[in-house]
């Protein structure tokens, strides 16, 4: 676990939060960029459409595996380590 100093505290809680609003218990999240998610979505012919968040690269993998393990999200299988933009697929 990455020690957190407290305003990268407050910036993660910021982000949960706002992740929150629109995330379900069986959504999937992950990190990926715009455009290679757009092509893998189209590629697996997956109809969802995903919502993205900023964030910066260093917490993108705090905030999945919180989501991942408080949550009750599930990791997607198009999740890359250490994005600048979080991705949530309804469930």
């Amino acid at each position: 676990m990455i020690k957190l100093s407290p305003q990268q505290v407050t910036e993660v809680n910021a982000l949960i939060a706002e992740i929150e609003k629109v995330i379900k218990p069986k959504s999937e999240i992950g990190g990926r960029e715009k455009a290679s998610l757009t092509s893998l979505l189209a590629a697996s012919k997956i109809e969802k459409k995903p919502v993205f968040f900023k964030a910066k690269r260093e917490y993108a993998d705090t905030v999945v595996a919180h989501f991942v393990r408080e949550k009750g999200a599930v990791k997607s299988r198009f999740h890359m380590n250490n994005q600048s933009l979080i991705f949530v697929l309804p469930g």
